[in-house]
């Protein structure tokens, strides 16, 4: 599953770099998708809103952390380095130490982001904006926040079809947040989606879109009551919901991919960002 510790998304990092040369979004073949009229959809996921390990907490943690970094920082693997790795750890120890927040601030910086994490409603924002998407010439429906699939066919939903498929959306939410003194974070949302047919018995087509904020320094992401963070989360439903039936239903080319991260400036609306850089 989807974990924003460190570790985690190194291992996310590299399964999708490896999965460069097989695209993760690609458009719906031509085939399955003259198939599609209408859809529905269902948006469901997770949002990782623990923030206790973001930032070094006062000047202990900060020479911890500052002596990890400084000792890895010289280590090569030769003897040399290894030789080195002391004398890094106490340079790197002195500077933590001396550059970390106080534990004031880190404690209301992490509560902050934590809070906004928990207050937003990241799915509805999603299904929202979904309802209300272009892709194409295919009518989309209702879209509904959870995993069951959307009426059809009668009461309120009498105008959707019993022959609508289906797009199955599960999101991952969380920060990127590497173990630095002062890290430079960003909120980073994986969607994967499933193209299902009508009766929800048979996946056509499969496709993973990730979203990186642009990172910033975690005390300014804190800021504010973590508007900056607010406003990535914001983005981010932005950004998706114009992504999602553009590349599968619209677009003939792949979804770039930059590293881990996506490139969406080729969205017809221009609002779309170049993939940033996450720096671990």
């Amino acid at each position: 599953m989807f974990n924003i510790r460190g570790p985690a998304i190194l291992g996310i990092v590299g399964t999708l770099v490896s999965a460069c040369v097989d695209a993760p979004v690609k458009p719906m073949p031509e085939a399955t998708k003259r198939s599609v009229t209408s859809l529905t959809g269902t948006v469901s996921g997770i949002k990782v809103s623990d923030t206790s390990q973001i930032g070094a907490r006062g000047s202990d943690e900060g020479a911890r952390r500052g002596a990890t970094q400084g000792a890895a920082a010289v280590s090569n693997g030769s003897v040399l380095g290894l030789l080195l790795m002391p004398v890094g750890a106490a340079v790197g120890g002195a500077k933590g130490a001396a550059e970390a927040q106080s534990e004031e601030a880190v404690d209301a910086t992490r509560t902050e982001m934590r809070l906004a994490m928990q207050d937003t409603d990241f799915a509805e924002d999603l299904r929202a904006r979904l309802a209300s998407a272009n892709a194409g010439d295919i009518v989309i429906a209702s879209v509904t926040a959870g995993s069951a699939p959307p009426p059809q066919g009668s009461g309120a939903d009498a105008a959707v079809s019993p022959t609508a498929h289906v797009v199955a959306l599960e999101y991952r939410l969380g920060i990127f947040h590497p173990p630095h003194v002062n890290p430079r974070i960003a909120l980073i949302a994986v969607v994967t989606a499933q193209v299902q047919s009508p009766d929800r018995r048979q996946v056509l087509h499969t496709s993973q879109w990730t979203y990186c904020g642009e990172p910033q320094d975690f005390i300014q992401m804190g800021a504010n009551q973590a508007a900056l963070l607010k406003g990535q989360i914001n983005q981010a439903a932005a950004t998706l919901a114009e992504a999602i039936p553009y590349d599968l239903f619209v677009s003939k080319q792949p979804r770039p991919l930059k590293g881990f991260c996506m490139d969406f400036t080729n969205l017809p609306s221009g609002t779309g960002r170049k993939a940033p850089s996450l720096v671990y």
